[in-house]
């Protein structure tokens, strides 16, 4: 028995595997039944698909009893546990573990197993005693041209300014080589609220809490470049952490740290699943990790000892680099309070809350949290922020002139976009032609432009692809304002949707995560959810019953300003009271 492992990055049709006779082909990646169908014809052998071995929540949740077991071993000397921070780097990889594991055991181990190329994930296989594993384009000529291509990839998929932001999260994490460029500036004199932030998404919304506050300073220490892809106001200021950094090792906590790990890693072999994540070199980078991020450690403590911090305002504290203010603010007893930048965080189910508040954007994110995830009542609050970047009122979307899709990167959870694309494009530009409406595809900021506009082009051809507009860039007023209808799998955007009453569809059949944010969405009747490619063509008449139907309410609440502002400058959280979040 012959049996092709397909990696999520290769394609089924191109490659050296395309022109031979296989008994069974697994593809490792994200797929659907239909992409199942068009394969298992196309190889004249039935196709497995690793991801029907998922269990969703269920998995979500065996892995972090899993993980739980490294809790408290790295405890470094401001109490923060580097196990707990790092441990949210390994969740996809243990999260295919156990989909993986299920796959083998439906394979006779004395089959003859290929991959199309070595390395994770098809190596677990190699790992799982009497087996053995065959790949293609293990030659040294082949390894150059494949690591050739994947930078010509990189470069196709990414601008130069992220593959510069890319290069220096790999290879200077700790700033160590960016500390001795940054010119340190004066210390701020009147009390700040520190707001890290890594990523231009964070900024907009942690920059829409602080329009609430216009007397107060807020100082946003950017991790990296991208960060400052936004429009402050006045009150808010900009600076780098690397100004902050001093080169500083720490040597004596760190080799401290390492030898800890090494311990714990040989405790950690103990389980089946966290065996094959070492054996297979996913849990290796913990190692830089520690020596980087203890470096950027002591640059947040700088920051902390310089500025004249009142409170720390966070919008991603699953980063490693932006919740590192939180922990080290918590332990001197400066007010934090968090946020997230998306409509959901399902990785709540593996950390814990080290602020003093959680501001929810909407009773249905606070479901969530606390009905999903389990995080205490008293911390979480319904406090949206100050968005004055959408519309705040339209009746509803059906005048608009426009079907759009907010694609996603879908490469980063192991599923092929062009896939994707194969499957929605061509039916919704047909649906959109037959009911006289444009069609725009809205990019991810993680997205190539270049790349996906060549990926339309030969999926649709010359002459339909001139049809379809591809855009980057933040979510304007001026395009939501026009939508008729929009399309995604699970981008929160589905929200910016619902606030506007304009209807948007989820592929219910393409799921990118284990969290269950479809599901928490159809829960509060936001959006709607579609199981199938064919449902498309059902887009129309479906518009028609929602738009008839009274809008769901999310319950969102703005933050009070006066609230905030003791949230962010007083060590007292205001405890949630379920009657006043209506």
């Amino acid at each position: 028995m012959r049996v092709l492992l397909l990696h999520p990055e290769d394609s089924p049709q191109r490659g050296p595997w395309a022109a031979r006779r296989w008994d069974l082909v697994v593809d490792l990646g994200k797929s659907s039944r239909y992409w199942e169908e068009v394969q298992a014809q196309r190889f004249g052998c039935p196709v497995l698909r690793a991801d029907l071995f998922r269990k969703g929540l269920a998995d979500a949740k065996q892995v972090r009893e899993l993980l739980s077991s490294g809790h408290g071993h790295l405890m470094d000397e401001e109490g923060i546990d580097w196990w707990d921070l790092t441990c949210l780097e390994f969740i996809a990889g243990s999260l295919t573990v156990l989909a993986v594991l299920r796959v083998s055991a439906e394979i006779p181990a004395s089959a003859e197993f290929w991959s199309t190329r070595p390395g994770w994930p098809a190596s677990i296989f190699a790992l799982l005693p009497g087996r053995s594993l065959q790949s293609f384009g293990v030659g040294r000529l082949t390894r150059v041209a494949v690591g050739a291509g994947r930078y010509a990839g990189l470069l196709r998929r990414f601008p130069v300014s992220q593959i510069k932001e890319i290069f220096l999260d790999k290879y200077d994490s700790g700033y160590q080589w960016r500390a001795r460029f940054a010119s340190r500036q004066e210390t701020r004199v009147e009390p700040v609220v520190i707001i890290p932030s890594a990523y231009g998404n964070v900024s907009r919304m942690a920059a829409a809490y602080a329009r609430l506050l216009p007397q107060q300073p807020f100082l946003m220490i950017a991790t990296r470049q991208s960060a400052k892809q936004f429009k402050p106001q006045a009150n808010v200021q900009v600076r780098d952490l690397a100004a902050y950094a001093k080169g500083d090792f720490s040597t004596a906590e760190i080799a401290d740290l390492l030898e800890r790990w090494e311990k714990l890693s040989a405790e950690l072999g103990s389980s089946p699943e966290l065996q094959v994540l070492l054996q297979s070199g996913l849990m290796d980078p913990v190692r830089r990790w520690i020596r980087d991020g203890i470096c950027a450690r002591n640059a947040w403590r700088d920051v902390l000892e310089r500025e004249p911090v009142s409170g720390v305002l966070c919008g991603d504290d699953s980063n490693l680099f932006t919740r590192l203010p939180v922990l080290l603010a918590a332990r001197r007893k400066i007010p934090t309070a968090d946020f997230h930048h998306g409509a959901l965080d399902g990785r709540y189910l593996y950390k814990d809350v080290p602020c003093d508040v959680y501001m929810a954007k909407n009773e249905m994110e606070r479901d969530y949290l606390l009905r999903v995830c389990g995080l205490p009542t008293e911390k979480v609050v319904v406090a949206a922020p100050a968005v004055a970047h959408l519309p705040t009122t339209q009746p509803n979307g059906s005048h608009g002139r426009l079907v759009v899709l907010f694609s996603e990167p879908y490469e980063a959870v192991g599923m092929r976009a062009e896939e994707v694309y194969r499957e929605l494009l061509p039916r919704l530009l047909q649906m959109a032609r037959e009911n006289g409406r444009g069609f725009v595809i809205k990019l991810h900021p993680f997205e190539s432009l270049a790349q996906r506009r060549r990926l339309v082009r030969d999926i649709l051809g010359p002459g339909d692809s001139e049809l379809v507009t591809v855009l980057d860039g933040p979510l304007t007023s001026d395009l939501i304002s026009q939508v008729w209808c929009g399309m995604t799998v699970e981008s929160t955007t589905v929200i910016d949707c619902w606030e506007i009453g304009v209807c948007c569809f989820l592929c219910g059949w393409l799921t990118l995560s284990p969290f269950d944010y479809a599901q928490q969405y159809a829960r509060f009747g936001v959006g709607e959810v579609l199981q199938g490619p064919n449902q498309i063509a059902e887009i129309p008449a479906r518009l028609v019953n929602f738009y008839s139907r009274p809008a769901p309410t999310i319950l969102t609440k703005a933050a009070d300003p006066a609230m905030l502002r003791r949230w962010l400058t007083s060590t007292v959280p205001e405890p949630y009271d379920a009657r006043t979040a209506s």
